[in-house]
């Protein structure tokens, strides 16, 4: 038996029979890592295993069961993809005694491209302010109405085409999806949503078969799985994401050694291969082992369920029939865990070392569950009045900053058994939250107080002028700033109402005003 006669698809083509189709998937696969180079060993190890189970599978098929010549080939490419692996792991064990040289060489070369790209990036951007103005189309508004507006006119159509460009920072990554090309006012755009300036280079995408694909040159590993999360936080649009050869499912569902994780959700695997990979979906501490997500939505492997349920019982008496199925009891037992966890909004999904299952494996003895936030309803402002303005505008502020702080907290309480690792790169981002208070200071208040006080109608007015000027200055940020309509659509059930609560209170000033 040679593995390299036997893993092709000509070598399934000389002996198949007529599967309707059922083949297509094998041939495919086998194609594909015919196409692979020799030190490509993950890949080639990836598509190995794939190849094996296409075969078992299709081995058991009843078009193929009949055919003695079918069910031999396929088990020579079982024994072929088995031992052409083993192959590949002694290979890679050799190549990797020149992973340091070969790392100092990539970082070297990374380092140039970085330059590079920079430099392309500076040029592009001296001509975008000219090139934006001549687009027709208008992108202004709201950003999660943008995306989601993108991404239904890219579905409407399989020859459209359009830009994105990623921020790619912690908790999640920032995404503009556009018809225009790429420039300076896209990247100042994400920078507010975001944060952050870690922009990776543009590329295109479009949409096939309902997965919208992503094509940009040198992707980084995990950002198919990045960036379905960063569509759902901000959209609430559960898309399936494909950048290159990545899949959002791959990644989040096989526990395969060169799987990537995403930094603000999984630690490190201690070891590589396939312990260090059970290993990055195994909590530090503590009875509870997932190998993929279990409850509303998750994969709900037999096996997985089954520990999640012994784990329920024992940590918080759940009293739930150890069975493997995942029922609504058991998805309620999960919502019910996450409530003593403190989560505001529980979603009663259970991902691999992610807060619940961590908090799930711990021994420590669980405590009340904090307070849920309770942030400030829009208040009634009653007739207009320049004498009030100021301390209406003040009680505003107090408002913004009493919700914001609600938010944070309800945020907190929703990741507090995350690593902590994540824990700190969480409060590094909430704290630019704070930004619309540094935006909407005391100018107004001050203003407007300065202006009741006036000694005569000729200071009167011209301190109500200055106030003008401010308030249309608040208004044009309140108008412009997607962050505010991001901290209104949290996904963790705190009612800010930011946007409600300026438009009345900014109102009432214009009509103080006069």
């Amino acid at each position: 038996m040679n593995p390299k006669t036997i893993l092709t698809e000509k070598g399934w083509d000389d002996v198949a029979p007529d599967c309707k189709g059922k083949d297509k998937e094998l041939r495919k696969t086998l194609s594909f890592c015919s196409s692979l180079k020799d030190e490509d060993f993950d890949s080639r190890c990836k598509a190995l295993i794939k190849i094996a189970g296409l075969a078992g599978t299709l081995k058991a098929a009843n078009e193929v069961k009949g055919d003695r010549d079918a069910v031999k080939h396929l088990t020579d490419v079982i024994n072929a993809a088995k031992l052409k692996q083993g192959e590949l792991t002694k290979a890679k064990a050799e190549a990797e005694k020149g992973k340091a040289l070969a790392a100092k060489a990539a970082a070297a070369t990374q380092k140039k491209a970085d330059a590079d790209a920079k430099a392309q990036e500076k040029e592009a951007e001296e001509g975008d302010e000219t090139e934006e103005e001549e687009e027709d189309e208008d992108e202004t508004g709201d950003y999660r109405e943008n995306l989601k507006a993108a991404y239904k006119k890219l579905k409407g159509s399989k020859e459209l085409v359009y830009n994105f460009i990623v921020c790619d920072i912690k908790p999640q990554c920032g995404l503009i999806i556009s018809k225009q090309r790429i420039g300076a006012k896209h990247k100042a755009e994400l920078t507010k949503v975001t944060g952050g300036k870690r922009f990776l280079k543009p590329g295109t995408c479009h949409v096939d078969s309902g997965k919208l694909v992503f094509d940009m040159e040198k992707a980084p590993q995990g950002l198919a799985a990045k960036l379905k999360k960063s569509i759902k936080y901000f959209t609430g649009l559960n898309i399936k994401v494909v950048v290159g050869d990545q899949s959002d499912e791959d990644e989040e569902g096989q526990p395969e050694a060169e799987q990537p994780e995403a930094a603000e959700q999984k630690q490190k695997p201690a070891a590589g291969g396939a312990a260090g990979a059970a290993a990055s979906n195994t909590p530090a501490k503590g009875p509870l082992s997932l190998g993929a997500s279990v409850g509303r939505g998750g994969k709900n492997n037999p096996e997985d369920v089954t520990a999640v349920q012994t784990a329920l019982n024992t940590r918080a008496k759940a009293g739930l029939p150890v069975n493997g199925k995942c029922d609504p009891a058991t998805i309620k037992a999960i919502e019910e865990f996450q409530k003593l966890l403190g989560q505001p909004k529980p979603n009663g999904l259970i991902e691999p070392d992610r807060g619940t299952a961590r908090a799930l494996a711990s021994t420590a003895k669980l405590g009340p569950p904090p307070a849920p936030p309770q942030p400030i309803a829009p208040p009634k402002l009653g007739k207009a009045a320049l004498s009030k303005a100021p301390e209406i505008w003040r009680g505003t502020r107090a408002i913004l900053d009493t919700n914001i702080k609600e938010l944070k907290k309800g945020i907190r309480a929703h990741y507090g058994t995350e690593h902590p690792d994540f824990l700190k790169a969480l409060d590094e981002n909430l704290v630019k939250l704070d930004v619309v208070l540094d935006k909407l200071d005391d100018r107004l208040s001050d203003s407007l107080a300065k202006a009741g006080a006036a000694k005569d109608e000729a200071a009167r007015k011209a301190e109500l002028k200055n106030s003008k000027t401010i308030l249309v200055d608040y208004l044009k940020y309140v108008k412009s700033e997607p962050i505010i309509a991001h901290i209104d659509a949290n996904p963790f059930g705190v009612k800010t109402n930011l946007k409600k609560v300026l438009t009345d209170s900014l109102t009432n000033m214009a009509q103080s005003i006069g």
